[in-house]
């Protein structure tokens, strides 16, 4: 089955959301109805830079729910301070500095299993860290154009009030919607921020000061953040008897964190995955010729480790952007996908090679 082709959508305005991010409303190019979505997937999108041979594939988030438009909102990535040289974010620095209104981007329909089942009415925990609100943002929506009355948990952590999106649509929300707890943590006060109303906590997320606000029951949490947040907060979910399926992560996968469970308590999978004496892969194209020991869970991260450039957005296998012709030998996948590769290829974000393989990559 081949993949879903991809659709112009047009720039219909650009709003700056804080001092680093900016809103872009897509609208389709075509007149037609937009492809419905559930709260929290994202688009997979092809993006054609000038002074590029190649497009550059990206998924990003939908941050909006139930209106005409599809709204991305994208933070420009700087580079990182403590890392001299190193160049800005590609595709965020693209969105900011040349994608005005009128501008056209190509689009697959929405896709992604980080997603909210708005008929529940289990108590649900959103943990979001800066830009990783987006996806909340579209539950939120959600939950508050449906009327619910589930009990929602939010803990939402920001460097200081100039990243601070989607402030005023929050407090709207929270009137709206009466099950709302929403907690703001800002790690920096700045002249002006108002207790209470802007923050309500001044540093950086408090697993403890989490749990300690928490329901008992079984509630299903959403993460959403930098990485060393997000694995300190699952980590200390599980330890204290969470279930693994109900801590669902940025990744953007059923739970990348009870997949790590999965590998982790199956002695005979860890131990098929780690041995592999002879395996080699080969990225024809690149000339490159690899033992394979492990010690990366996927090809595309090998790729990537040895200067393989291969396109990915999701890095699940929703979106199918890294599909790559398997010339030779065969894969094994880590998970279900929800993009179906196409004969004789495979996705390289989420199998590893079952003996030697050749990749056209």
């Amino acid at each position: 089955m081949s993949e879903r082709p991809y659709r112009r959508f047009i720039v219909e305005s650009v709003i700056a959301e804080s001092e680093s991010a900016k809103s872009f409303h897509l609208v389709p190019g075509d007149g037609l109805p937009l492809e419905e979505f559930r709260p929290g997937q994202h688009l997979p999108l092809r993006l054609s830079i000038p002074g590029r041979a190649t497009p550059l594939f990206r998924c990003y988030t939908i941050s909006n729910y139930g209106d005409p438009f599809y709204r991305l909102t994208i933070k420009k990535e700087l580079p990182p301070p403590d890392r001299p040289g190193t160049p800005a974010g590609l595709s965020s620095s693209f969105f900011h500095e040349a994608i005005v209104s009128g501008a056209v981007v190509e689009a697959k329909p929405p896709s992604g299993t980080f997603w909210l089942d708005t008929a529940q009415q289990h108590p649900i925990v959103m943990v979001a860290g800066g830009i990783g609100v987006t996806p909340m943002m579209s539950m939120l929506e959600a939950l508050a154009r449906a009327g619910a009355h589930r009990p929602v948990y939010f803990f939402f952590a920001l460097r200081h009030s100039g990243d601070h999106v989607f402030k005023t649509r929050l407090h709207e929300i929270a009137e709206r919607f009466s099950g709302l707890r929403m907690k703001v943590f800002y790690e920096q006060i700045r002249p002006g921020d108002r207790e209470h109303f802007d923050y309500h906590a001044v540093g950086r997320i408090d697993v403890l000061g989490i749990r300690a606000e928490l329901p008992a029951g079984d509630s299903e949490y959403f993460l959403c953040g930098p990485s060393g947040m997000m694995k300190a907060i699952s980590d200390d979910l599980l330890a204290h008897g969470v279930r693994a399926e109900r801590i669902r992560t940025e990744t953007f996968g059923p739970s990348s964190v009870a997949l790590r469970q999965l590998i982790s308590s199956d002695e005979s999978a860890m131990n098929a995955f780690q041995q592999a004496a002879g395996t080699t892969v080969t990225f024809a194209r690149s000339g490159v010729n690899v033992p394979w020991t492990g010690e990366t869970p996927t090809l595309l991260q090998l790729a990537e480790s040895n200067g393989v450039e291969i396109s990915s957005g999701c890095q699940y296998g929703d979106c199918g952007t890294c599909m790559t012709r398997l010339l030779e030998g065969k894969v094994q996948y880590l998970h279900p996908t929800g993009a179906r590769p196409d004969p004789g290829f495979c996705l390289p974000c989420s199998c590893r090679p079952d003996g030697s393989v050749v990749l056209d990559a």
